[in-house]
């Protein structure tokens, strides 16, 4: 994705992009407000071989498709526990209502309600809220990234580690541990970027770890088979934030300078060699 100058465009069919942020920070903070109050408490949870169900799941998506059909009832919706909502239109709303499901239930406050708006396939907008923390990103082709209001970047953050003292960000898609091929080439990336980089954070919150990326906090990241869910919302967080991008099939990297860059493809395609 190449990154949007700001100001390059503020209206798409008609909607202002602003409003389209407006609604998707309203959403995730309802979301992510009904995590906060269910967070800790005892929650009905189904853990299965390789993924859990939450009632949060279910009580945040509720409180965030509220706030988008309300304000948008022609757009068509994808929520990841109800699925689809509506009909085909330009607009598509991606809902995340409880990205790190698995901390969440652990007692790990590391988990978010996130959205993302695509036109066209094309990912506009992104919001990620923080309910430990408090902390509320969004992204969007006109104005960039956003934390907490302040405009954030790679170029900012004047973070350029050498890839040896690097601190990097992992992830796989649900499918992948249910295919043996899958998983050990999984296994295999991650022990090469283990021996590359100082230290590979296994991530069971994508969203929070492409919202810290965005901000510099973290040096790279790297996606093998990613859920859409998260992928396309960290796409946008990476364009926007002025990130070293590449796409290698199945796999997707992100990081704050080409060295990174270039190591973490190497990883990954001597990894699935």
């Amino acid at each position: 994705m190449t990154r949007t100058e700001p100001g390059a465009e503020s209206r798409l069919d008609d909607v202002p992009i602003a409003r389209l942020e407006s609604v998707a920070t309203e959403a995730v903070r309802a979301g992510g407000d009904r995590l906060a109050e269910l967070f800790g408490t005892d929650t009905t949870a189904e853990f299965l071989a390789h993924d859990v169900k939450s009632a949060a799941d279910r009580a945040s998506e509720d409180a965030m498709l509220s706030v988008v059909r309300d304000a948008f009832p022609t757009h068509e919706i994808y929520a990841e526990e109800s699925g689809r909502h509506g009909d085909h239109s330009r607009f598509e709303w991606i809902v995340d209502p409880l990205d790190g499901t698995n901390n969440f239930e652990a007692g790990l406050p590391t988990f978010t309600a996130a959205a993302t708006v695509l036109s066209d396939d094309r990912p506009v907008v992104g919001a990620i809220y923080v309910p430990a923390t408090d902390d509320t990103y969004v992204a969007s082709v006109t104005d960039g990234v956003r934390w907490d209001g302040r405009q954030v970047s790679v170029t900012d953050s004047g973070r350029r580690l050498d890839p040896a003292a690097a601190t990097v960000a992992s992830v796989i898609g649900h499918d992948v541990k249910r295919d043996e091929r899958r998983r050990d080439a999984a296994a295999s990336i991650d022990r090469l970027v283990e021996a590359r980089c100082k230290r590979r954070l296994e991530s069971w919150c994508p969203t929070l770890h492409w919202a810290l990326l965005a901000r510099g906090r973290l040096d790279g990241i790297y996606c093998y088979h990613p859920d859409r869910e998260e992928q396309r919302l960290g796409e946008l967080f990476a364009a926007e934030a002025g990130l070293c991008t590449a796409a290698s099939g199945d796999a997707y990297v992100a990081a704050t300078t080409p060295e990174l860059k270039a190591r973490l493809l190497d990883c990954v395609s001597e990894g699935r060699a």
